[in-house]
């Protein structure tokens, strides 16, 4: 649930940065030949009653109903699309769909008319929320995590069309009167994967790579960061390992039932714009070689006013994840077109606040809570990062405390997502768990950014400056 950063077939064209069957373009200033990449549409993966995008009164009716199958049914439907190979490649290496997507910066330089430029996958960056919870005292866990927001198609389109990452255009928003920027298209997603760097250089010579594995949240209220869970996998790089679903829960006794190969990940190879992009951001030597594993991902999607929400992360078990995951959502996935190393991955959901659901406006933080975090994004945050007060559930009459990010939803998170034109620093809180009433007072004088926390953490401020001055 990215504060600062976190959509499908309303093309009927696709947005094209480059063609991959055109002949590679002249080197940039940096030495580096740039691939064309084209931009794939979310597909069709074949799942009997899958349907993207769904109509909003259908999804709407699955939560009212407490239709959890259904919901798990279209959550893994958007995994597999996401997933699934395209015709183009990258470094001899197949672009799956979500790969080709772009990213807030690149829309930006197409707003800008500067150009699109990308020698093969997105440029890694330091996630967002992490930077903003570490401000706020939470643990560092790993500076080889790094994220690549990425838009669908449609979503692109629609952020280009209305340059919404542009300040002066949210200042005109503001000046009209309006309170919110327009609504992204039904089709639109966007997305957050989360990566961990295998750096070569520093693997021993069996080319084992230890990795912090997730084994279930604390029932404490508190950060419960990776260095906390005590629980690794273990990573052969030359696949060789025989994983069966075990971890090591001491991080020190290495198996052949703990040790899973580098196929079972969505991985991929590190070029050289990549490797000095990557080193530029996190002060590190990375070098050409270097692996990124897909660890986790966030998904949104517009299909609702309130967005769905899912969240991906790889699990030992894949039959039998941990929470937030359970067996019943593993247990839902369409394995006939979900194989592979996609398959190795757990899903948890949040269509909705609580349960049951609340209206849009005018209701309350009652009932049962939903959670739906991410273990490598949110379970490190502590009560220290929840400066709000409305992180609670209030549950047959006792109040329970969502203010950890082992109790978050990425729906309350999201719906807090808005813009002060006048005082950019004038923000809103990180949430757990809680009901969001949309017309509450604290979006007053604020631009309501349609749950995309990634629109206010892009924003370009040329004109900022004007803008303010003129005001005074």
């Amino acid at each position: 649930m990215n504060r600062h950063s976190l959509h499908f077939l309303i093309f009927t064209f696709c947005v094209v940065l480059f063609s991959c069957n055109q002949p590679k373009s002249p080197t940039d200033e940096l030495g580096f030949v740039y691939d064309k990449i084209t931009q794939v549409p979310f597909p069709d993966p074949n799942i009997p009653g899958f349907t993207f995008p769904q109509d909003s009164n259908t999804i709407n009716g699955w939560i009212k109903a407490g239709q959890n199958d259904e919901i798990y049914k279209h959550g893994w439907g958007i995994w597999a699309g996401l997933t699934m190979p395209t015709s183009q490649t990258s470094g001899g290496n197949v672009l799956l769909t979500y790969e080709t997507w772009l990213t807030p910066s690149e829309i930006l330089d197409s707003i800008n008319n500067t150009g699109v430029k990308r020698s093969g996958r997105a440029n890694l960056n330091k996630p967002h929320q992490l930077v903003h919870a570490m401000l706020k005292g939470a643990p560092v866990d790993d500076t080889s995590d790094s994220e690549s927001v990425s838009y669908s198609p449609s979503a692109a389109q629609f952020a280009i069309d209305n340059k919404i990452f542009l300040y002066t255009t949210l200042a005109k928003y503001a000046e009209e009167g309006r309170t919110q920027i327009p609504d992204f298209p039904s089709d639109a997603i966007t997305l957050k994967p989360v990566f961990k760097l295998i750096e070569k250089s520093k693997l021993t010579s069996d080319s084992i790579y230890a990795m912090a594995s997730w084994h279930g949240p604390t029932d404490k209220v508190e950060a419960f960061p990776q260095k906390a869970w005590k629980s690794c996998v273990y990573v052969d790089l030359k696949n060789g390992g025989q994983g069966k679903g075990l971890q090591d829960m001491t991080c020190s006794a290495r198996t052949p039932e703990n040790t899973y190969n580098l196929s079972d990940f969505i991985h991929y190879t590190l070029n050289a714009e990549d490797i000095y992009y990557y080193n530029k951001e996190f002060g590190l030597n990375a070098q050409v070689g270097d692996i990124a594993l897909l660890v986790a991902m966030h998904v949104a999607t517009r299909e609702t006013l309130r967005w769905t929400w899912q969240t991906f992360w790889w699990a030992p078990d894949p039959n039998n994840p941990p929470a937030p995951s359970s067996k019943a959502i593993a247990d839902a996935r369409p394995l006939a077109q979900l194989s592979g190393a996609a398959s190795h991955y757990a899903m948890a959901v949040a269509y909705s606040m609580v349960y049951p659901d609340q209206p849009y406006t005018g209701g309350e933080s009652v009932g049962d809570t939903v959670i739906g975090f991410n273990p490598y994004l949110e379970a490190g945050f502590g009560p220290n990062v929840f400066t709000g007060s409305n992180s609670f559930v209030i549950k047959n009459g006792t109040k329970i405390m969502t203010n950890a990010g082992v109790r978050t939803n990425c729906m309350s998170c999201h719906a807090y997502a808005a813009y002060d034109v006048y005082n950019p620093s004038n923000g809103t809180p990180y949430s757990g768990d809680a009901y969001v009433d949309l017309s509450d007072t604290i979006f007053n004088g604020k631009l309501k950014l349609d749950f995309a926390w990634s629109v206010q953490g892009n924003v370009d401020t040329t004109g900022m400056a004007a803008f303010l001055s003129k005001q005074k």
